[in-house]
């Protein structure tokens, strides 16, 4: 039935640990950290629209969180909001100045985008 429905086992730690980063951001950068902090702090609700905002769905693949390959890769329009590129997993995410501006235009991002609907 996981094939079908996905599993429903949410680790989104394996997920921060899985991710790669691109154009200057690492694991300790200061954006990278505001992002995770912003990211754990959401609900449930909330990651799985991340899910679909990030991957254009919001069921974990059959093995896990961790076999999902993400990278965020900094851009430089920091004035513009995250953009997500589906099909390679790749989160475009501007150098914001504060964790606040950071949650405002990540949480919009995420509001206002559309998966693919698959069921």
């Amino acid at each position: 039935m996981h094939m079908v429905s996905g599993m429903q086992d949410f680790n989104f730690k394996d997920l921060e640990q899985i991710t790669e980063y691109g154009s200057g951001y690492h694991a300790q950068h200061p954006v990278i950290i505001l992002f995770w902090e912003v990211f754990h702090e959401m609900d449930l609700t909330m990651k799985k629209k991340f899910l679909v905002f990030l991957t254009g769905s919001d069921r974990i693949p059959i093995h896990g969180l961790h076999s999902i390959k993400i990278v965020i890769q900094k851009v430089k329009d920091n004035t513009r909001l995250p953009v997500a590129h589906t099909c390679f997993n790749l989160l475009d995410l501007p150098p914001y100045p504060s964790k606040a501006i950071l949650q405002d235009k990540l949480y919009n991002a995420i509001l206002n985008t559309e998966g693919f609907g698959l069921v």
